[in-house]
């Protein structure tokens, strides 16, 4: 019997040749044969921490971001010195969606590099994602400091202001009607000595009428730390900074003997939204008004109410329904279509309806939480095509002293959109005739709803 014969020897490339070529591979970026190259190697030479940190690096170029962090994580177990590694670690967990772990790592690589902008950037972005945008901004701003010509930075800080400062607010601080009302408001409210709180800082223009209607001293609070600095420097610039504090914090953190020296004579607020009520403004008075008031303080405003009127309007018509295209019915679309949607601009329209008050909310006792509802028969003035409820703001600011931001008289700057609750499909409507009106609010939500 023959004697069985060993196969033939294969000859075995040393670990460091190994490396060697995962180098070049990764030099001309051919990040596949490195990746391979490089496992191989790390399975010769376990602890190389040089071997898994360019495994992770060629790991990130490929997309495989939790295998890059692995081995990432796997290079500074064995060598804590990399440069670098919170970046990078920051980066795959960036990728993963990991929010709070980016964060941390970019904020460590920011600590230990404070001059990098990129590090600065990653910091923002993973900030960004968690909602924190005042921060993000503030790093943002910084990466741009030290490098002008950082476009992407650019970028990312014109979409977080924006989200930071909706654009109604530049347009509000324009408005003369609101402006003239609130000044006359409060030129008839504030008396000599009185504390003002104001909630939502802004501008800052609230508080400054109040300081220049004779109050002892204004305290105003906003929950946005880059708003509330601006704030600041707008008094100051206005020569109010001694009489006019800015709280940077939400009015539910402000407490009495710590941010205010005594409870408050005088609330005013303009925490109110296009709806009235969707910025929260019944809990937030109603929080002042149980901790931070004197039990006999004043109010501004000392109510609000939704006001509408039946519509016809080709453009809005348009813009909101379909019938047919091309010959073909296209109304079932409509079943997709929003119930409620807000208008960056009034457009033309024709009333069908006088105007008429939705709902009343007496803002100087609010009752949040409480819901509300009720049902009016609106009578058709007018021949038409309806297509919706046209909805906006009216607002009692004292005695004697009221706003509406109504359509019928447009302004050239307004902060409050006009909003337009639809129904499915529009409705043809004869002088004479009645639509049902449901108006609804939760104490935060308000919700019209029309039909014949």
């Amino acid at each position: 019997m023959a004697k069985p014969t060993k196969p033939p020897a294969v000859p075995t490339v040393p670990a460091e040749e190994l490396f060697a070529q995962g180098v070049e591979h990764q030099n001309q970026g051919r990040w596949a044969e490195a990746e391979a190259v490089y496992r191989e190697v790390a399975r010769m030479l376990p602890r190389a921490s040089a071997v898994h940190w360019n495994l992770g690096t060629v790991r990130k170029h490929l997309g495989q971001w939790k295998e890059a962090l692995d081995a990432f994580r796997k290079a500074v177990s064995l060598d804590p010195t990399w440069r670098g590694r919170d970046f990078n670690i920051g980066l795959c967990h960036q990728k993963l969606g990991h929010a709070n772990e980016a964060a941390e790592s970019f904020a460590r690589a920011v600590a230990a590099e404070p001059d990098d902008p990129i590090n600065r950037f990653n910091l923002a972005a993973a900030l960004r994602d968690l909602g924190r945008l005042a921060e993000a901004v503030v790093h943002t701003e910084t990466a741009l400091e030290l490098k002008p010509d950082f476009i992407e930075a650019e970028l990312q800080l014109a979409k977080l202001r924006t989200a930071l400062t909706p654009r109604w607010h530049v347009p509000m601080m324009n408005d003369i009607e609101r402006n003239a009302a609130y000044e006359a408001a409060l030129t008839a409210a504030v008396r000599p000595g009185d504390i003002v709180l104001e909630i939502g800082t802004g501008s800052g223009l609230l508080a400054m009428m109040a300081a220049r209607a004779g109050a002892g001293h204004v305290y105003t609070c906003e929950a946005d730390p880059v708003i509330a600095e601006t704030a600041r420097a707008i008094i100051a610039t206005n020569g109010y900074a001694d009489r006019v504090t800015v709280i940077a914090k939400p009015s539910g953190t402000v407490t009495v003997g710590k941010d205010l020296p005594r409870p408050a004579d005088l609330l005013v607020s303009e925490i109110l939204s296009s709806d009235l009520l969707s910025e929260r403004v019944l809990p937030a008075v109603r929080d002042a008004k149980d901790r931070l008031l004197t039990p006999e303080a004043r109010i501004i405003p000392q109510a609000g109410g939704v006001r509408a009127l039946l519509a016809e309007s080709r453009v809005m018509e348009r813009a909101f329904f379909v019938e047919e295209a091309c010959g073909f019915d296209l109304g079932e679309f409509n079943r997709l279509a929003p119930r409620a949607v807000r208008l960056d601009r009034v457009v033309p329209f024709t009333p069908l309806s006088a105007p008429f008050q939705a709902l009343t909310v007496d803002l100087a006792d609010p009752q949040p939480g409480q819901s509300w509802r009720s049902h009016l028969a609106v009578p058709v003035t007018a021949d038409g095509r309806c297509v919706g409820l046209l909805q906006w703001i009216w607002l009692k600011l004292w005695d004697g002293v009221e706003f509406e931001n109504s359509p019928l008289t447009p302004t050239e700057a307004s902060g409050w959109q006009p909003g337009l609750y639809l129904p499915r499909r529009p409705l043809d409507l004869m002088t004479g005739e009645t639509v049902e009106v449901t108006s609804f609010h939760d104490g935060h939500n308000v919700w019209l709803s029309l039909k014949r």
